[in-house]
This record gives structure tokens, sequence and C-alpha cells, in this order.
């Protein structure tokens, strides 16, 4: 792919090469290139970018804090900022990716939920078409864009810290006025702030006082403890291969989704009623 767009395209990372996207995509009319986005997954117009989180995905980004950051980022770089959701979490608690997910929509992303990769596709074409009855995505707008406002610049600097939104650095920046003060603020004066307990106070203060160690020198991220199994759900795929850690559901139509899917022999049981349905022969 050249330097030139063609105009009104969908832009896609080519880290979705493989989800089938971009094949149906251009199957549903649209123009679609596959380029190195700094940020988002598709680039729909010039105010419009989605970032697509899947079943294992979205529990690995909450939990290293990674989702928060490319939300900041992608909002930084889009008035709108969409964070499509496929599929039923996996390996995390349902409270914990819930309440991620809470927290975005209260920071402004909007959250779509998808059943699958084709449920996704449908959903990014209607966007992209919509999209294009305003304006073409031009090179120049978007994810190269980086906040140039030095307020703006502050609230990125702040939310990169584990448990601060950006609607919390904005609320702090408003209270004491720059960066400087907040860090001069104090544990003491920082747990005063409404939703500033002990703990992202400490966070607060060792981003923005502690001295600075090299990446060399620094201890290692302590690992996290092992999961216990998890809590199965309504709806269990049973079957060769799924016995030690059987994924489960507590939406039919996804779990019906999963089993078209699944190897000969697979089948659901309904854990409430007992109901089984066969998979493929």
């Amino acid at each position: 792919m050249g330097d030139a767009q063609v105009p009104g395209e969908v832009l896609v990372d080519h880290r979705e090469r493989g989800s089938g996207i971009p094949e149906a995509l251009a199957a549903a009319g649209l123009e679609v290139a596959l380029t190195d986005l700094p940020v988002g997954d598709y680039v729909l117009g010039p105010g419009l970018a989605v970032e697509r989180k899947g079943p294992v995905d979205l529990g690995s980004s909450i939990r290293d804090g990674r989702l928060f950051d490319q939300a900041t980022r992608l909002q930084s770089a889009f008035p709108q900022a969409v964070l499509m959701v496929e599929g039923e979490p996996r390996g995390i608690a349902e409270d914990a990716w819930r309440g991620a997910v809470c927290r975005l929509v209260e920071d402004g992303v909007t959250v779509l939920h998808s059943l699958d990769a084709e449920d996704s596709a449908a959903w990014i074409a209607r966007l992209a078409k919509r999209a294009r009855r305003s304006a073409p995505t031009t090179p120049g707008e978007g994810p190269r864009r980086a906040p140039r406002h030095p307020s703006a610049q502050a609230e990125v600097m702040l939310s990169v810290v584990p448990g601060i939104s950006p609607v919390m650095a904005r609320s702090l920046l408003a209270s004491y006025g720059s960066v400087a003060a907040i860090a001069a603020a104090g544990a003491d004066g920082l747990r005063r702030h409404p939703g500033i307990g002990r703990v992202r106070a400490s966070r607060l203060l060792a981003a923005l006082t502690e001295p600075y160690v090299d990446l060399a020198d620094r201890e290692p991220e302590p690992e996290r403890p092992p999961r216990g199994p998890r809590a199965l759900r309504r709806w269990v795929l049973v079957g060769p291969g799924l016995d030690d850690d059987p994924p489960s559901w507590d939406r039919r139509a996804i779990a019906l989704r999963a089993l078209r899917s699944a190897p000969a022999g697979a089948q659901l049981v309904d854990g409430l009623t007992g109901e089984v349905v066969s998979g493929p022969a």
C-alpha cells in the first residue's frame, strides 16, 4: 500500500489482518487499507476510531492497565472513541471487567458489545458507512496527532497512573491548578480530594516525586498469583479437550455461536435445566 489514500477508505491496523473483519468490510462495499495505526484498530472517519477487544485480550489489557492508556490516547486523537467488546470476556472476574467498562463509559468512551468477529464486522461496517456521510478519512487526521494544549498534556500525564481516569485527572488539575501543585500537596492533602484514597494518593506521589530509576535497574514486576478455576456460568460447553476448563456463558446466543464452531462431539449444557444441545457431527 502506498502513501496515497482513497477518500472514504477505512484504515485497518495490520494486526487485524487475521480476524476476518477486513474481508467482511470489503465484502460490504467499503474501501479497506491495511496500515500501521499508532492507536486504535479501525479508523472509520476523520473523527471516529474503534479499538476491538476479544474475550482474552480485554482481560489482559485491564490487568496491566493497557486498556485505559489505549482509551486515553484514542480520545486524545479522535472526537469519537469506540471500544468494541467482542464475545464473553475470559480470564478475568465479571465484576472486574464490568467495572472497567463502566469507568470507560464515565470517561466518555462509547462501548459496544458484539457476539463474535462476524458481529463486530457488522457493527464496524455500519459505523463506517455512517461516518462516510460526513467526510472522508484523511492521513493528517486522527491517530498521528497528540494533544498540543499543555492542559490536555497534563491530563494525559496523570491519567496513565493506575486508578486515575481522565475525569479524575481533570478534577485534580481543576482543584490544584497544575501537576506541580498536585505533587506538592502530599499524601494528606491528596486524600482530602474526593475519590482519592490512600492507594491512589501513594501512586500519584510515587509517579510525580520519586527519583527516576533506569530501566535496567528496576525490579521486575511482581507476578500475579495464579487464579483459581473460574466459576461456571449457566451455559457450559463440554466435550473432548474441554473437561479441565470448560468455557461457559450467561448468554445463550453467545454459547450457541461457540457451539457451532466447537470440535465434533461438543455439547452445550444448560446448568439450570440440564438441557443438552448437540454440536457439529
